[in-house]
């Protein structure tokens, strides 16, 4: 049998890398939800940070993806649980779905939900 030969290539946007993630993280019990605004800073236009609905996206020279997931959690939950939990799921999601590795995941609780 002969090889096939690629026709081309395929690329992924840091919004559909983000998109998945946040997807994952979401998916983890006393995960509040994405914390959008604590993911931007002043600097992001001058290093053209890649940041989508609370996820900071980098592909280093090596095609490995390294994230920051900022999320808010709900109060009771606890805090170091929740955050392995998406790394891990955050992790496993990408990979399966896009065939890369992921280098690291970063999880930064920027804020607790209060719920009366």
């Amino acid at each position: 049998m002969e090889a096939t030969q690629p026709i081309g290539s395929v690329r992924v946007a840091n919004e559909v890398i983000a998109s998945i993630a946040g997807m994952a993280a979401r998916e983890i019990d006393g995960v509040d939800g994405l914390d959008e605004a604590g993911a931007r800073h002043l600097g992001d236009w001058l290093t053209r940070a890649a940041v989508h609905r609370g996820v900071r996206v980098a592909v280093d020279a090596g095609r490995q993806i390294h994230l920051q997931v900022f999320l808010t959690v709900e109060a009771q939950a606890r805090l170091v649980e929740v955050a392995d939990r998406v790394q891990a799921n955050v992790v496993e999601s990408v990979e399966r779905m896009l065939g890369l590795q992921v280098a690291e995941v970063d999880v930064f609780v920027s804020s607790v939900a209060f719920v009366d």
